[in-house]
Parts: C-alpha cells; structure tokens; sequence
C-alpha cells in the first residue's frame, strides 16, 4: 500500500519504547513539521481552492494529533522534551539537487512530505505489535493514527503528480523511494520516529 522499498527492522520498536518520552516527545515535534509543510505549500497554489482547502484541513488533523501526542505524554507522567534534529528529513533533503526553481523546490516539498507520511505509517505498523502487551492504549492509538498517515501520504503524493506532471514525478518518485530505502536501513538505532 506505502510502496516502500525497504521494511523497519522490528528492533526498532523495542528501541523506540525503551525511551517512550524521547519516542512520544520526536513523534510530537514531527506532527509539529507536518502541519507546517502542509501550510508552507499552499504559497505555491493560492489560487487553487481544492489544494487549498485540502492542505488547510491536513495541517489543522496534524495539530490535533500533536495534541493528542501531548495528552498521551501527560497521561503517562512524561515530559514533552527539546525539539531534536531531524537526521532522516535533513538526509532526505538531499536527494535533490539545489535549485533555485521554486516549481522544483514545490513539487520536492510535496514528495518529501509524502515519503515521511508513508514512512511514519510503516514505523507504526511496526510499532503496534510491540506494544501490545505492555500499552494497549498506546497500541490502539498507533492503530487508529495509521490510516490518517496512509491518506496524508497519498494526498501530498497525488499533488505532485497533479502539478508535477505524473510521468515525470513517478519516474523521480522511483529513485526517491531507492534513495530512502538505502538510508532508513542505516538508521533505526534511536527512540525517534524516522530515526
């Protein structure tokens, strides 16, 4: 469904709730990001009510799972932490060459933003099993949080190809994903969620 070229390694969950506070404060800070992204790309189509309309509407579902992030770090007698830096999105970022063409730098924001989505969704696919016996709450919440994820990935995915031209964007798309695969299997040591 993701189109994934590469699997989390199920020891990455157990990582990931070693440190629920690190895990929950990253995940937090990344719903942050992504209403940002999905705000910082409408500029680029004012005047396309639609886009406009469906960027506003994700932003604004990403701000409630932040809460929805926090009151779970509350309930759990947590903290929410600094802001850590992002080495997954800072690594994905260059793929792309420098561009000073601001169609170009749109439709990368639109692919980079649809590859996190998918990527978050898949690192919760791996999460949920993990948690189960120890959190079940914590488990229904990844579960119900996915399918969220899965159409915020499509959105941003099928923006750039309505912009992008098809054609041209799956064929980038394509090296994106090989890209991506071959970073995600050096990362995965730490309690984040792309980390």
């Amino acid at each position: 469904m993701l189109g994934l070229k590469s699997k989390t390694p199920e020891k990455w969950a157990k990582i990931a709730i070693q440190d629920l506070e690190i895990f929950l404060t990253d995940h937090a800070y990344n719903e942050i990001k992504a209403a940002q992204s999905a705000m910082a790309v409408i500029n680029h189509r004012p005047n396309h009510t639609k886009f406009v309309n469906t960027m506003s509407a994700l932003a604004i579902e990403e701000m409630q799972h932040f809460e929805m992030v926090y009151d779970i770090i509350k309930k759990f007698g947590l903290q929410l932490g600094q802001e850590s830096q992002n080495a997954y999105a800072m690594q994905l970022r260059k793929f792309f060459p420098k561009t000073k063409n601001i169609e170009e730098r749109f439709i990368q924001k639109l692919m980079l933003s649809s590859l996190m989505e998918a990527r978050s969704c898949e690192r919760f696919s791996i999460l949920i099993p993990v948690l189960e016996n120890e959190y079940p709450e914590l488990a229904q919440f990844y579960r119900d949080l996915f399918e969220s994820e899965a159409r915020h990935y499509r959105v941003f995915l099928e923006y750039a190809r309505i912009f992008g031209g098809k054609e041209k964007t799956d064929a980038i798309w394509d090296k994106l994903l090989t890209y991506e695969a071959d970073l995600i299997n050096r990362l995965g040591q730490k309690p984040l969620v792309h980390g």
